[in-house]
């Protein structure tokens, strides 16, 4: 009876043993590599997988995402700064195969190219633009970490910058930097401000001198406008007086004619020379009436008019003979 008991513990220890070489369990989250007689076989997806015992052999590669952080490092920028950078980087496995038979230490393989491409990116800017772009540097470095991990079958997640750190002295330079900044920034506005106002007066004193020079040519416009209706009504009154004068002037030319003739008309043949004197008298009159009304004309008579009176009498002599 002991022996068959021996026996029976045996033969379940053997099944147990087999079974156990032949049955394995992939859990979620991994990927089972089957590798016969030492050599890539196939992949097994998470659950129950069946294997030959002592000729198969199964290697669990996790998919999870993995986080690794950097150790703090000093790199230095475009203007001889050195910052402390602290980065990590996330990756996850999409090919098991590739990440077993391709890379032998993955992790520290990520972390040199992390530590070479930030002093790459870093060394390119200037710390300003290290701390106001790290965007950038993210992206540039997730693009070349996917690059050169691809062909492992890794890919990466997430590469970032998680704090750039300064030195005291750095800070204080950089206090001092931003002081002067302000400063300066400050006397430029400044001197914006009475730039602009030196223009805006400049411009009022230019509108205000226009006005006034406007306001002179119409004062000047004005005068000369009423010193030319002064001057155009005094000759208006002048040539009325003088239009006047000579009216006068010939009314009496004609009132003395008038007289004149009905006393020569009283004495029929009659040419005495004191009547010729008279008779010449009254036509100079009347031309220096007709004179008057032309002031731009001259008129000028001989000295002696009454010389005319030997010329009357000659003909009123050759009047007389005939008759």
């Amino acid at each position: 009876m002991l022996d068959f008991l021996i026996e029976a513990v045996i033969v379940v220890i053997v099944i147990v043993l087999v079974l156990r070489g032949t049955l394995r369990i992939v859990p979620q989250g991994s990927v089972g590599v089957i590798q016969r007689l030492g050599k890539f076989h196939h992949e097994a997806q998470p659950g129950l997988i069946i294997k030959l015992p002592l000729v198969d052999s199964v290697k669990l590669v996790s998919t999870k995402s993995v986080t690794v952080a950097l150790s703090p490092e000093p790199v230095i920028t475009a203007d001889n700064v050195s910052p402390v950078i602290d980065a990590y980087f996330l990756y996850q496995v999409v090919d098991a195969k590739s990440y077993l038979y391709e890379i032998a230490n993955p992790e520290l393989a990520i972390k040199n190219i992390v530590s070479s491409t930030l002093r790459s990116e870093v060394g390119q800017r200037k710390l300003a633009e290290v701390m106001t772009h790290r965007e950038q540097i993210n992206t540039a470095l997730r693009n070349e970490l996917d690059e050169l991990t691809g062909p492992w079958g890794i890919r990466i997640v997430q590469a970032s910058i998680r704090q750039v750190d300064l030195t005291d002295e750095m800070q204080k330079a950089m206090e001092s930097q931003k002081k002067a900044d302000a400063n300066k920034l400050a006397t430029i506005e400044q001197a914006q401000g009475q730039k602009q106002a030196s223009i805006l007066q400049a411009e009022g004193m230019r509108q205000a001198a226009i006005a006034q020079a406007e306001g002179d040519k119409q004062a000047i416009v004005m005068r000369a406008e009423a010193s030319k209706q002064a001057r155009i009504f005094e000759a208006e009154a002048e040539s009325i007086a003088i239009r006047k004068l000579a009216e006068a002037q010939a009314d009496a030319t004609r009132m003395i004619n008038t007289a004149v003739l009905n006393l020569a008309e009283n004495e029929a043949h009659d040419w005495r020379p004191e009547r010729m004197r008279a008779l010449l008298q009254l036509k100079s009159l009347e031309t220096l009436a007709t004179v008057g009304q032309a002031p731009s004309s001259k008129l000028i008579l001989p000295g002696d008019v009454t010389g005319l009176a030997g010329l009357v009498e000659v003909l009123r002599s050759q009047g007389t003979a005939s008759e």
